[in-house]
């Protein structure tokens, strides 16, 4: 793969800032709680370093509670000399923090071109702790493949799983596999590829609520709950809330209810039946399972903006096959 399309770096950027910033074993404080992932993309321009020739949007940008900029990546479509200026631009924005001193660039190049870029990098002086190859398969699995890693030794590793043909669906689910499909609903789903500020405000951030990371509660049942994914505003209030269930039962209604109590924004979604708007929180659960759930929904009277039903592979690939529309009712 010599060149990307615009598409297939797009993917990439959404993967990689999903999957890697941080990886999903990496702990506090090896990933701070307070550090912050941003991409930047057409739709979203958020965070931007002075370029060569103004300001510039790196595709992904990490920010820490105090807003300084830690580290940057770029995922590049091919290569051309006038890389090299916006390069340095970014390695000098950067953090120098690495266990050997090298600045908090990661540069992401296609498959085949790593040599090359190294050169560049290199030739021009430019420090950088990692240069990793990048190929997307047609069916959109995005492949990362470390070639260089100079800050430390901990962040050399691939994500390239198997073909899908060789990847089977788990037949039990775990920690694991829930914590995929949060990382799954980063790359994808929050916000859509291509869905606009009116949709999604530059202002919104999805907090993740890991076994690593809990970042964000919200009064539960019994005390702080954590749900998947939180997504705030500037003013830190929950306006979309998701849970990620591994299994559906009773016990579950409660933390369900709460989810829907205290998501902010209502009536982006309306219950098809009744006309009601819904709340902003979205409920994934087994596939098989969605029916149930909405049954479970409508019987307690629960706001929901959809369910959705998941699977994922023994390499923690995620399809969301199940779309069920909105409930309000009670």
């Amino acid at each position: 793969m010599a060149t990307l399309t615009q598409a297939q770096h797009d993917r990439a950027v959404r993967f990689i800032a999903a999957n890697r910033f941080p990886f999903p074993d990496q702990p506090d404080p090896s990933w701070p709680l307070h550090y912050r992932t941003w991409f930047n993309s057409q739709t979203h321009p958020r965070i931007a370093i002075e370029g060569p020739d103004g300001p510039h949007y790196p595709d992904i940008v990490i920010v820490d509670g105090d807003g300084r900029l830690r580290e940057i990546a770029e995922v590049e479509t091919a290569l051309s000399p006038d890389m090299i200026p916006r390069w340095r631009a970014a390695s000098e924005a950067a953090d120098d923090t690495t266990e050997t001193g090298c600045r908090h660039l990661l540069v992401y190049v296609p498959e085949g071109l790593e040599a090359e870029a190294q050169a560049m990098l290199e030739g021009a002086g430019i420090s950088y702790h990692a240069l990793r190859g990048i190929r997307v398969d047609e069916d959109g699995t995005v492949h990362v493949l470390p070639h260089q890693t100079l800050g430390n030794t901990k962040d050399h590793r691939p994500d390239s799983p198997p073909p899908a043909s060789q990847d089977p669906v788990r037949a039990t689910l775990d920690d694991d596999a829930r914590e995929a499909v949060i990382r799954f609903l980063l790359a994808e789903r929050f916000p859509f590829p291509g869905e606009g500020v009116e949709q999604w405000g530059l202002d919104l951030h999805c907090l993740t609520n890991t076994r690593h990371h809990r970042r964000r509660a919200i009064p539960g049942p019994d005390g702080d709950l954590f749900p998947a994914i939180v997504v705030v505003d500037a003013e830190g209030r929950p306006c979309k809330i998701a849970m990620v269930e591994t299994e559906v039962g009773p016990e579950t209604l409660p933390a369900w209810k709460a989810c829907s109590e205290a998501a902010v924004y209502e009536g982006h979604y309306t219950d098809p039946d009744t006309g009601r708007p819904a709340k902003h929180f979205l409920l994934y659960v087994p596939l098989g399972q969605e029916e149930t759930a909405r049954e479970m929904l409508i019987e307690a009277g629960i706001s929901c903006a959809g369910v959705r039903g998941y699977e994922v592979t023994e390499a923690l690939r995620v399809r969301m096959p199940a779309i069920l529309p909105p409930v309000v009712r009670g």
